[in-house]
């Protein structure tokens, strides 16, 4: 049995000085490498940009997807401020078929995630939920 073919590769990112790290959040909004933004953000490696989502559980895979790059992320992290009450299989669903996997969390639990996941240089996305 050939045991490196059941490993899964990890395409890893080069590490500069572009990359997005989340340095605080609340407040209705986010400080990202020394920016301030109000509301709402999809957060990828080297962009941030300010979006204002649904409620959650009218959220689509297009509304996200429309705000990425055309080479979608393997992974999206969405925080959607507390603690998550629907695990919005639908949504998860049409991600999976577009190739993303879904991780649905807190805004605090993405934003800690996120940081971890871009100081191992993986590829992600955040779609991030303003918090008080």
């Amino acid at each position: 049995m050939d045991r490196d073919s059941d490993l899964v590769t990890i395409k890893t990112l080069q590490p500069d000085g572009d990359l997005q790290i989340i340095h605080g959040y609340g407040d209705g909004g986010f400080r990202i490498s020394g920016n301030r933004f109000a509301g709402s953000v999809v957060v990828t490696p080297r962009a941030t940009v300010l979006w204002t989502p649904p409620e959650a559980d009218k959220l689509s895979a297009g509304t996200i997807t429309a705000l990425l790059p055309d080479n979608l992320p393997p992974l999206l992290l969405l925080g959607v401020g507390a603690a998550p009450l629907d695990p919005l299989h639908a949504l998860a669903e049409d991600l999976k078929q577009q190739g993303m996997a879904l991780e649905l969390m807190s805004t605090a639990a993405a934003c800690r995630t996120w940081n971890v996941l871009i100081s191992e240089g993986r590829n992600a996305a955040a779609a991030l939920y303003a918090v008080d």
